[in-house]
């Protein structure tokens, strides 16, 4: 009996240790509240569309952006249908305004991997555009109505190729956009109207200011599409950086590329001169993006 009660008293005394002492649980925060304990709840983020910038004008560009998701079946505006790319971690999209589209409210229309449908007006506004008298070169028949019917015809069949420049669906820039020559200055603005003979033509592109054989600039990475020659626009490259965004060097004197070629932000890619309908040596740049030529400056100030 008393070996017994010589092995029961220690166990006595370890319940009553352990039972009055209980694990200190706290309350920091290097622990977790057990009330915590279990499978995790995601938290559901909206759904929505930002719409950059806050103004749009007629031949601006317009940066669409589906934030609280990473997934997107499709996007469409004005029900033409637009690619998205990942851009910052959004899906994102870039959309042209044509210089003469109406000034009005225009949808957006996303549709998720879900099948759920979001929808945003996009508001045009009206661009105030000037109006400018502008020659013709003696090379294309000077100021009569020959040079004028001459001029009208090259410029419609230049516009023909470049309207059906091929670009791929992949992301070939890398950051943001660069401006094509070094200290830039700007000579002659987007979207004003040029008076020629008794024609009105729209000037869609920015000049810049370049003496003969000023090196000219890869705005950013690309695949080179054109190198040639035309009547009206003289010497012209035209990069193709993916997702319907392309830029074109006109007027140029020399290129140092070819087609197919691969070309880095800022690698030159030619020089500056007064080739085709130019009344002086200079760099007219034009940026498209689905095939719309938008305002460079305003793009450059975008992406």
């Amino acid at each position: 009996m008393k070996v017994i009660l010589l092995i029961g008293l220690p166990l006595v005394f370890l319940a009553a240790y352990f039972g009055s002492h209980k694990p200190d649980i706290k309350s920091g925060p290097e622990s977790t509240p057990l009330a915590q304990i279990g499978p995790s709840r995601e938290v559901q983020k909206e759904v929505g569309i930002s719409i950059l910038p806050s103004e749009i004008l007629q031949g601006d560009p317009a940066e669409i952006l589906i934030t609280g998701t990473t997934t997107v079946k499709s996007l469409t505006f004005n029900g033409k249908t637009v690619p998205t790319f990942i851009n910052d971690g959004s899906p994102t999209a870039l959309v042209g305004i044509d210089l003469k589209m109406p000034n009005g409210s225009y949808p957006v229309k996303v549709t998720l991997a879900d099948g759920k449908v979001i929808t945003k007006n996009l508001i045009v506004g009206k661009r105030v555009i000037a109006e400018a008298p502008l020659g013709i070169p003696e090379s294309l028949g000077g100021n009569t109505p020959e040079g004028e019917k001459t001029l009208l015809n090259a410029l419609a069949a230049d516009n023909a190729v470049l309207a059906n420049i091929p670009t791929v669906l992949e992301k070939l820039w890398q950051g943001k956009f660069a401006y094509p020559v070094e200290n830039p200055e700007v000579t002659d603005v987007y979207g004003y109207t040029r008076l020629t003979v008794n024609t009105s033509i729209s000037h869609k592109g920015t000049d810049f200011h370049a003496p003969p054989g000023t090196p000219v600039l890869a705005m950013n990475s690309g695949v080179v599409r054109i190198n040639r020659f035309f009547t009206a626009y003289g010497n012209t490259i035209v990069i193709d950086h993916g997702f319907g965004i392309s830029t074109m060097y006109m007027h140029l004197s020399k290129s140092d590329v070819k087609v197919a070629d691969t070309v880095k932000k800022g690698q030159v890619i030619g020089l500056s001169g007064e080739t085709g309908y130019a009344e002086g040596p200079h760099l007219h740049l034009t940026v498209k993006v689905n095939n719309i030529s938008i305002d460079p400056m305003k793009f450059l100030e975008l992406f």
